[in-house]
C-alpha cells in the first residue's frame, strides 16, 4: 500500500480542525468508472416516501459486501494507507455507504456528528472519507463542515433530518466559521467521525454522488448501542467487531 503524498502539516490540521481534503485520491477514470457502478445500484434501489430520511439523501450501507466492483473502491490501498497515516494507528473497516442526492433535491443533510450515531465510545480515532465520484460543486451539494468540533464530546445525537437539531443542542455553533469544500472528481475529504458537518440540496440537474468509507480504530470495542451493522450480530458489550464484518486494513 502507497499513501498519497501527505505532509506533517496536513496530518496536524486533520488532527486541529477535523477535517482534510485529499485531491485525486483515485484517478479521473476510476472515479468515472465506479460512478458507473454506483448508478446501477442506485437503480435498483426503491425510491424513499415523503418524509422519510432518504429525502435528504439515498443511501446503501456496506456495499462492499454485495458488490465486488464496489469493494475494490472501498479497500482501494491508496485509501486504506491514507486512511492510517492520518490516524497513525492501524485501523478497521466499520462500513462504507454510497451517499447520493438526486437531481434538484431541494433538501440539505442537517448538521450532525457521525460517530455519536455508531456503537463505539465517542473518544475512539474514527475517519470518514468522503469521496466525489463526480465534480461536486456547492450547488450539487458540497460538503460544510465546522472545524474544531470534534472537541464536542456531549451533544445528543441529531437525525440527519433535523434541520434546526443543531441550533437546539448547541446554539452557539451557529457563529462558528464553516470550510466548504467542492470537490472535483476522485478527490475526497477525511473528516472525523465527531466533526459536524452537512451537505447541501441538490440544485444541479445530475445524480450527486458520492462513496463513503469510515475507519475505526483497530481495538474500538462494541458498547451495545444499536446499529444497523452490529445489530444482526449479537455481539456482547466490550467485544471487538468481527474481522469478516469489520476487516483490518
Amino acid at each position: 500500500m502507497q499513501a498519497v503524498d501527505l505532509s506533517a502539516e496536513l496530518i496536524d490540521q486533520f488532527w486541529q480542525d477535523g477535517v482534510i481534503k485529499i485531491p485525486q485520491i483515485i484517478t479521473l477514470e476510476e472515479a468515472a468508472s465506479y460512478r458507473q457502478a454506483t448508478m446501477r445500484i442506485l437503480e435498483q434501489m426503491p425510491v424513499p416516501k415523503s418524509g422519510n430520511y432518504g429525502r435528504a439523501f439515498h443511501q446503501r450501507v456496506n456495499v462492499w459486501r454485495e458488490d465486488e466492483k464496489m469493494r475494490k473502491l472501498t479497500l482501494h490501498p491508496n485509501l486504506t494507507a491514507t486512511a492510517t497515516k492520518i490516524a497513525g494507528t492501524q485501523l478497521r473497516l466499520w462500513h462504507d455507504h454510497i451517499l447520493a442526492k438526486m437531481p434538484g433535491l431541494p433538501v440539505p443533510t442537517a448538521f450532525h456528528q457521525d460517530l455519536v450515531k455508531w456503537p463505539y465510545d465517542r473518544r475512539i480515532t474514527a475517519l470518514s472519507a468522503w469521496i466525489a465520484l463526480q465534480d461536486t460543486t456547492v450547488e450539487m451539494g458540497c460538503m460544510s463542515f465546522l472545524p474544531k468540533s470534534h472537541y464536542l464530546l456531549e451533544v445528543a445525537d441529531i437525525a440527519t433530518s433535523d434541520q434546526d437539531g443543531w441550533r437546539r443542542e448547541r446554539p452557539d455553533i451557529e457563529w462558528w466559521p464553516r470550510i466548504t469544500i467542492p470537490l472535483q472528481a476522485g478527490d475526497c475529504t477525511f473528516h472525523h467521525g465527531m466533526t459536524f458537518h452537512t451537505a447541501g440540496p441538490n440544485q444541479s440537474d445530475q445524480w450527486r454522488v458520492a462513496h463513503v468509507v469510515i475507519f475505526i480504530e483497530a481495538q474500538a470495542t462494541y458498547n451495545g448501542q444499536r446499529h444497523i451493522v452490529t445489530d444482526p450480530l449479537d455481539l456482547p458489550v466490550g467485544a471487538s467487531p468481527p474481522n469478516d464484518i469489520c476487516p483490518p486494513v
